[in-house]
């Protein structure tokens, strides 16, 4: 790690950025970071730790948050400076805050499952595809099902989805009776207590629900629901920090690249970090075999080159670009009024992810020994 961190401090004092100008002073630049209760959010936990963000000049530090929207409110008044959070959930806010800019990509989340009681009488979308033998036929018979149920989730961060799934089938989204909590784990405890009669949380709890507990299934998730199944998390700040702190934002995608690769490559170090902070952050008692359960195949980190060729190439299926416009058509279906602001305007990752992907030093400090 001393020689790792010499050469990074090198290629830190080289830069432009901030934190590089401190670094070069001997000095660190503070880097004040939001963190949402998710697996998807919690690398940067493993990048502090291991100094991963020392390397570059900067020294994190994280304040936690329930949702999107109170971490934006904090973002605003200048309480942190980066926020994380899921486009899906950012979109709804943009009205009122139209400055907010994407700028990193961290995670594909593959973990939408809606879940249901074993004795529900719901017939699942494996029992109607296998009955059906057609995609399209068992999720819309799915969705009919669903119409009239009590559905409890957090809207915040789960409604585009759940309108474009009854979108799937034919429905609308206020064919269900949609019950909201304000976190995860609260809908979650009440599913347990026989509240409603379909569930709709965060991988933690649906864990928890499916795999740890009995009596429990699910109904349809992920691919099997269509585009409503997929999904970006992502880092954000305000156009004002974004102009001001460009370079900055640069040596940042590179933290987290470095921190991608890590994880893939030492997982048995790497999730124990993660779940300091996971378990106790979502009332969750997962292991590293249940995040080895999880990674990649409900939550995927990818590296640079990853990300090069899936999240960043417009030409696939996992293309950013595709999801965010479907997350725009969606809210403006439910009312959000978008016309002061584009998802180009929204979204500014791909021009840093270039930029950083053409920076030969951070490229180097990237993929050095760990």
């Amino acid at each position: 790690m001393v020689a790792v961190a010499a050469v990074a401090t090198g290629l830190g004092a080289c830069a432009s950025g901030s934190g590089s100008t401190d670094a070069a002073d001997g000095g660190l630049t503070p880097l004040r970071v939001g963190v949402l209760p998710y697996l998807d959010y919690h690398l940067f936990y493993v990048a502090h730790e291991m100094g991963f963000d020392k390397e570059l000049g900067y020294d994190m530090s994280f304040t936690k948050y329930p949702l999107e929207p109170n971490e934006t409110q904090s973002l605003a008044r200048g309480d942190i400076d980066i926020a994380q959070g899921a486009i899906g959930s950012l979109v709804s806010q943009l009205p009122s805050q139209q400055d907010l800019r994407v700028f990193l990509s961290l995670s594909q989340y593959k973990g939408f499952a809606f879940v249901v009681r074993e004795d529900s009488g719901l017939k699942t979308y494996q029992e109607y595809f296998d009955e059906l033998g057609d995609a399209d036929a068992a999720r819309e018979a799915v969705v009919a099902e669903m119409v009239g149920k009590s559905l409890l989730t957090t809207e915040s961060s789960y409604r585009a989805t759940i309108a474009g799934l009854m979108d799937e089938g034919g429905k609308n989204y206020d064919d269900l009776n949609v019950q909201n909590f304000a976190e995860a784990s609260q809908g979650a405890a009440a599913f347990i207590q026989g509240t409603g009669d379909i569930y709709l949380g965060a991988v933690a709890q649906t864990v928890k629900l499916v795999d740890q507990m009995e009596g429990y299934e699910v109904l349809i998730q992920d691919e099997e629901m269509g585009a409503p199944g997929l999904w970006y998390s992502n880092a954000y700040v305000t156009q004002g920090y974004l102009d001001e702190n460009y370079q900055q934002l640069i040596d940042v995608t590179a933290i987290w690249y470095r921190t991608a690769r890590y994880v893939a490559e030492n997982p048995d170090e790497a999730y124990p970090i993660i779940l300091k902070t996971l378990n106790p952050d979502t009332a969750s008692n997962l292991t590293v075999d249940d995040l080895k359960s999880q990674i990649p195949d409900t939550t995927y980190f990818p590296t640079a080159e990853e990300a090069q060729e899936l999240t960043f190439n417009d030409d696939t299926e996992m293309s950013w670009k595709k999801l965010t416009d479907y997350q725009f058509e969606q809210a403006e279906a439910l009312g959000t009024d978008l016309s002061g602001i584009t998802s180009d305007e929204f979204i500014v990752q791909d021009e840093i992810f270039d930029e950083f992907m053409a920076d030969d030093k951070l490229q180097d400090y990237v993929n050095a020994d760990f």
